[in-house]
């Protein structure tokens, strides 16, 4: 049983999109893991004020995927940009 954290259509969509086969390996690495990891974690007890460790594997997953895909956007700029500095001379 997987679990739609995000809307899986836009997730996956931005990971197509990536320039890189090994961006597209890292985030699609990230994907699997996070259904791993929930499969072992505990929900923890709302009514308790237990939040569980699933609310804090979702909450780092999504901060390191998040984190990746905002560094693949600066390195794909970066590197846009000295295609166009070579293209000038």
């Amino acid at each position: 049983k997987y679990v739609d954290l995000v809307e899986g259509a836009i997730l996956h969509k931005t990971t197509a999109a990536l320039q890189m086969a090994e961006w597209k390996n890292d985030v699609n690495e990230e994907i699997v893991s996070i259904n791993q990891v929930l499969s072992t974690t505990p929900a923890g007890n709302a009514a308790l004020g237990d939040v569980g460790g699933k609310t804090e594997a979702i909450q780092t997953w999504i901060r390191s995927v998040l984190h990746k895909v905002l560094q693949y956007k600066a390195e794909h700029r970066h590197l846009l940009n000295e295609a166009a500095i070579t293209l000038q001379l």
